[in-house]
């Protein structure tokens, strides 16, 4: 087998861009939490944006190679050792038999994204490599990674060249970010002063918080007491709980929810969301949708142009 998984860190899972068409039938997205760091490793290799990467939340992963293979790490939050050296986040790096790479926390972000030239060799399931560990189906048995696993990945020429990505090219990381909503279905459930304190306050992620969703804390005031029936949501919905606290849906959660839905976090957004972690502060800024609209045309043109870029440089030769 290609690799052997020596320690498997806190939570390593395969995850590719999530398991589409199906959410009418209750069934949950999964994918890569942090889209772009998964599509830009894989482009860096030479795959296709929808190869499975390991998704490394928090650090923790050692693995060993058995077989040359070309990789590339991308993310917020981990640092790489390649046999004990550092090794390079946004880069192409060959690496050779009884090789070793370390990722290890860095004491901020949450998760890092592993692609390998030729992709990890896992079976589909609807559709897609993702894991959703909660029904035990998709990526690698339906379950994230254990010391002992050994995992193929399939052979494929490797670029002869390497790339790295500049900074100024990454989503605006940070421990404490400032996040783009729109307005939800039920804004108007709430009172005008605690809307205005919701959006000038920054919110804490409490730590009962995982790939389903983020819960912050808040003190949203209802003016409306009617109950909402089950209604849809999606990823980067933002829900007022009971006690007045938010949950920023996320990844692994259900098609439909019950709590009113204030808000809406952006599509470009979506992967600053992902690299928050326990104790992380973050604002909301109220945009209009036309502005959103106008951003996630742009943030989709920029995804190609970066895609062009390294794939010229990758195939030059």
């Amino acid at each position: 087998m290609a690799i052997e998984i020596i320690q498997a860190g806190v939570l390593t899972t395969l995850q590719d861009l999530g398991r589409s068409g199906y959410r009418a039938q209750g069934v949950v997205l999964s994918g890569a939490m942090d889209g772009f760091a998964h599509r830009v490793a894989n482009w860096l290799v030479g795959n296709d944006e929808n190869q499975p990467t390991l998704e490394i939340t928090m650090g923790g992963l050692e693995i060993v190679f058995h077989e040359p293979a070309l990789i590339a790490l991308g993310g917020f939050g981990g640092r790489a050792f390649l046999n004990q050296s550092p090794m390079d986040c946004w880069k192409s790096t060959a690496v050779q038999p009884r090789d070793r790479l370390k990722v290890m926390y860095a004491g901020y972000g949450c998760r890092s994204y592993l692609a390998v030239a030729g992709g990890w060799q896992i079976s589909e399931v609807l559709g897609s490599y993702s894991t959703y560990a909660s029904a035990g189906w998709g990526g690698f048995q339906g379950r994230a990674l254990r010391k002992g696993d050994q995992i193929a990945f399939t052979p494929k020429p490797s670029p002869q060249a390497s790339w790295s990505i500049a900074s100024s090219a990454l989503p605006e990381y940070s421990s404490n970010p400032q996040v783009r909503v729109i307005e939800g279905p039920e804004w108007d459930w709430f009172t005008e002063e605690s809307q205005r304190h919701w959006l000038e306050e920054n919110h804490s992620v409490l730590p009962q918080s995982n790939r389903m969703g983020y819960r912050l804390k808040a003190a949203l005031e209802r003016s409306h007491t009617g109950e909402l029936l089950s209604t849809a949501v999606s990823p980067g919905t933002l829900q007022v709980l009971p006690d007045g606290n938010l949950v920023l849906l996320m990844n692994d959660a259900p098609a439909t929810g019950g709590y009113p839905r204030i808000a809406q976090v952006i599509e470009a957004d979506l992967c600053i969301c992902a690299q928050l972690t326990t104790g992380n502060e973050v604002r909301f800024v109220r945009i209009s949708a036309a502005e959103a609209e106008e951003i996630y045309v742009s943030s989709h043109q920029h995804l190609q142009l970066l895609k062009q870029s390294i794939f010229q440089r990758l195939y030059a030769n």
